[in-house]
């Protein structure tokens, strides 16, 4: 039975993002996910609308996958615009 890696990443927007503006990137992200890392399998987006935080879930299919994520990400512009709209 092949088990997945869930990474799950809890996170806010800078104020200035506007929530449509935010899916927008997230869906922009998920397409070059899907195109160029290997080992990706889904994503989940889900706001918590009482704290005013975002709730992401990221499925790997392994843990060398999500790892080796870590290192091609940075270069990938659609992250890079991702990240842009995090608040620090």
């Amino acid at each position: 039975m092949d088990k997945n890696v869930i990474e799950l990443v809890v996170f806010e927007t800078k104020e200035d993002v506007a929530e449509e503006q935010f899916i927008q990137l997230f869906h922009k992200l998920n397409t070059a996910l899907q195109s160029n890392i290997s080992g990706f399998v889904k994503r989940s987006l889900t706001k918590d609308t009482a704290q005013n935080r975002w709730v992401e879930m990221i499925w790997w299919a392994s843990m060398e996958a999500a790892q080796g994520a870590l290192e091609k990400l940075p270069q990938v512009t659609e992250f890079q615009e991702y990240c842009s709209a995090l608040a620090d």
